[in-house]
């Protein structure tokens, strides 16, 4: 009988900067994200740590379908990324047998160094319940760093990211028409709407609205709102696919009208910011004390990856 473990908490944070363009997930990939979340179904609690696990190889290489080597190399990059460090083994060359095979059954307990704090401000809500439900409509854990790349830039007072498809693949090292089946899928299950409006430039702004609980108020919520507009978008896609067309997902996304927002103060999410410049959702950023060290090096990321 195989034992499935289930994740030890509802859900954990982190980091916004670890989807920086230098961040952490540039360094373990989307692969390396996955190990260190299927992590949570090992943590023991009530330790000094935030965050220690008590795992193996062998298990790890069960709940990812990672193999033996994968799950090593990862476990290294998890390292030298400085996420996790090894509590009990100060060398990788002790998790070798005299034949150089790695001792996938040796209990390594593993402590997360690069763990949220509050004085950090800005993070990622990861949540477990809902990445089990992506698990049950089968989407694999690509999806994990898609969630986590929309999530980091929805941190604003409308709760949606404006990111171009495009931009999205070269971010996260995907193809281009693998995240194009992504959006379509997401928003097939309905995990999010997605939509665009006009930019004023004679074309189009790509936003996206995530279900970001698997809570039955949360679900009941998000489809009171999106349903009908994503049901919209789904029978496009099928009627695509029943005459033998290419699916282009931003081509097909329903359009919203522009609003047209005077200058005023607006809240956002991490604080108040005044509108400037024409359009106003041109050169909006969720980010306030633009003074703050931290606020700073958020609004260079705001601005290189949405200019």
């Amino acid at each position: 009988m195989k034992l499935n473990f289930n994740y030890t908490l509802q859900f954990t944070r982190i980091k916004s900067n670890w989807f920086d363009e230098n961040g952490v997930y540039k360094k373990i990939g989307y692969k390396g994200l996955n190990l260190y979340f299927q992590l949570f179904k090992f943590r023991i609690h009530n330790q000094d740590n935030d965050y220690t696990f008590i795992t193996s190889i062998s298990m790890l290489r069960k709940e990812t379908g990672y193999s033996t080597g994968e799950v090593f190399n990862l476990l290294k990059k998890l390292k030298s990324a400085k996420v996790i460090k090894l509590e009990n083994v100060s060398r990788w060359d002790y998790l070798l047998d005299e034949n150089g095979s790695i001792k996938d059954k040796d209990i390594l307990v593993l402590i997360a160094t690069d763990t949220f704090k509050e004085k950090d401000k800005y993070y990622i809500n990861i949540p477990f319940d809902l990445f089990k439900l992506y698990e049950e409509k089968g989407l694999t854990e690509k999806y994990y760093a898609l969630y986590c790349l929309i999530s980091k830039w929805s941190n604003n007072a409308e709760g949606k990211m404006w990111m171009s498809i495009e931009k999205m693949a070269k971010f996260l090292g995907f193809d281009k028409d693998f995240v194009n089946k992504m959006i379509y899928q997401l928003n097939e299950h309905y995990l999010m709407y997605s939509n665009k409006r006009s930019n004023h430039k004679n074309g189009y702004k790509f936003e996206h609205h995530l279900l970001k609980s698997a809570k039955p108020e949360d679900v009941e919520k998000f489809l009171g709102e999106y349903k009908d507009k994503i049901d919209v978008f789904n029978k496009r896609v099928q009627n695509n696919r029943n005459k033998k067309k290419q699916i282009d997902v931003e081509e097909l996304l329903p359009i919203e009208e522009s609003i047209e927002v005077e200058e005023e103060p607006v809240k956002l999410a991490f604080g108040t910011k005044t509108l400037r410049n024409t359009p106003q959702w041109e050169k909006i950023n969720p980010f306030a004390n633009e003074n703050d060290e931290d606020t700073k090096s958020q609004i260079e990321e705001f601005e290189k990856i949405f200019s």
